[in-house]
């Protein structure tokens, strides 16, 4: 496996360790989070939350996009946690400055709460125009995206999806 990149706006929360690091054998979990990275508060909470046995590391977008090209979250399975599609955007267009042929593993959206303006789709993910206008620049950036909440879950590729999830958005 190596690494898997997932996108979940609680980032570390009882599913992601009891549903992802026991099954995936995750050795490592990353917050790609640059708000993360400056609040030693919230960086406190994510420490208390996580095993004792992983390995948990704060990083840039800037930081991950550096580590991801030069493999260094290859050498472990790694868990790398992102809070929203804008940051995952932000992610692969760091790292396609350094690289501009990467190709990037499918990554798991898993949970995207709703707020006001957004719509529920599938049981963890809620989505507005926003979002949909992200999905479709990571189309074009060829980044496959996975609707599933647990590794064993059936996946639901998004980018399939795009015209059927603005229409969703649209009712």
């Amino acid at each position: 496996m190596n690494y898997i990149i997932r996108v979940d706006d609680r980032l570390i929360h009882g599913q992601v360790v009891e549903g992802w690091i026991k099954p995936l054998k995750i050795e490592s979990i990353v917050i790609c989070s640059d708000v993360v990275c400056n609040d030693p508060v919230e960086r406190t909470l994510f420490e208390v939350s996580t095993p004792k046995y992983i390995k948990l590391e704060f990083s840039s977008i800037v930081t991950t996009a550096q580590k991801i090209v030069t493999k260094e979250y290859e050498k472990v399975n790694t868990l790398i946690l992102i809070a929203s599609l804008e940051d995952l955007l932000r992610l692969v267009l760091e790292v396609k400055k350094i690289m501009p042929d990467y190709i990037f593993n499918p990554v798991n959206i898993g949970g995207i709460r709703f707020c006001e303006g957004r719509k529920q789709i599938y049981k963890a993910l809620c989505l507005n125009e926003r979002d949909i206008d992200l999905i479709k620049e990571l189309n074009r950036q060829n980044v496959i995206l996975e609707y599933y909440i647990f590794p064993m879950d059936p996946k639901i590729v998004l980018n399939n999806l795009i015209e059927s999830l603005e229409k969703e958005i649209q009712l």
